[in-house]
């Protein structure tokens, strides 16, 4: 496991309709750990909830009502040979098609020319959970509440997970995936009654696909969690909120320094992904997170020994493209700042 020293990146989406830009724009500011550009505003097939359904038995996506579901009777009969392909090994079978990631098939093609610099490219792939509690079945109810149409889900996502990794591979040997889990903040609520097993059983499943396939596993989290439960996965890199959840997160402190004694890294949000970055310069930000690893430090982690990323709190697809760019450019001064 490397060590990071404050390197920036980028989450995932961003809110441009063209891959060249959107790709211009993480080539620029993003040298040492490009990122492929989730483009949900070109098509709600880069919707992150549509995005990586291609192949699971029985999806239905309607792109006029921008909905995505699974119809359980079309599910029954490509099951088992979603299931057959899964145990063959056959990652082709549940490749990404550019239909469905304009941005991956552009960064693809303009990585060697562009990224001279990249010691890692970074991909991304919605979490089991979020995929689960958000993709439904024709009745509304969500895919994570149906033993078998869930587990061949994780499947489908595992799947995907290890095709994408060994396209990337192509372009560099060292790759690091994000799970992208937004929906974990719901575990444990009155609202969502999932067993914890079955959330940490799912989330092991993705994440020893990446480590078998050689990558680094990261897990991203926009919102307060259980932090516990992610710091014990095992997972190589985990990236939250610090922005808004930095006090909730320090609660955890023991948890966390057993984490980076392992050699894990933290990304750190630190870049607020909304009109509050409008206010913000990198100056601000990186004075902001030096003062966090002071906490840290008060509590008897020495800040210097934290492999660490920087990123903004949350994807940016949802964010018009001034804001977005500004907040990427943030990104990479609080990086250049922290880094010197």
């Amino acid at each position: 496991m490397p060590k990071f020293h404050f390197e920036a990146t980028g989450i995932g989406s961003l809110p441009f309709k063209d891959p060249r830009c959107a790709c211009r724009l993480v080539f620029d500011n993003f040298k040492y750990i490009p990122f492929w550009p989730q483009l949900n505003n070109r098509s709600f097939k880069e919707h992150m909830y549509c995005q990586f359904s291609e192949g699971l038995p029985g999806v239905v996506i309607d792109e006029k009502k921008r909905s995505v579901y699974v119809d359980s009777g079309k599910a029954a009969s490509g099951m088992e040979k979603a299931y057959q392909k899964y145990l063959d090994g056959d990652v082709e079978y549940f490749r990404i098609s550019s239909e469905f990631a304009e941005g991956l098939y552009e960064f693809f093609g303009s990585f060697k020319k562009e990224a001279q610099a990249a010691r890692f490219v970074k991909g991304h792939v919605t979490g089991p959970v979020s995929f689960g509690l958000s993709v439904t079945n024709e009745n509304k109810r969500a895919l994570i509440y149906d033993k078998y149409m869930f587990d061949v889900a994780v499947k489908v996502l595992a799947m995907k997970t290890r095709w994408q990794i060994r396209e990337l591979k192509k372009l560099s040997k060292d790759v690091i995936i994000f799970v992208d889990e937004p929906y974990l903040v719901s575990i444990g609520s009155s609202y969502v009654n999932i067993p914890a097993d079955d959330v940490t059983r799912s989330l092991d499943d993705i994440f020893s696909a990446i480590r078998e396939e050689g990558a680094l596993s990261g897990v991203h989290c926009c919102g307060n969690t259980d932090w516990p439960l992610l710091l014990k996965r095992g997972v190589d890199i985990l990236n939250f909120d610090a922005y808004n959840f930095m006090k909730e997160f320090f609660l955890y402190h023991r948890d966390i320094k057993d984490f980076i004694g392992r050699g894990s890294a933290i990304a750190w949000g630190i870049v607020p992904s909304s009109s509050a970055a409008d206010t913000e310069t990198p100056e601000s930000i990186a004075k902001r997170l030096k003062e966090a690893l002071k906490i840290l430090e008060d509590k008897g982690i020495d800040g210097s020994s934290i492999s660490s990323l920087v990123t903004s709190s949350c994807g940016l697809g949802t964010l018009d493209e001034r804001r977005a760019k500004r907040i990427v450019e943030t990104a990479k001064g609080v990086s250049d700042i922290l880094k010197n």
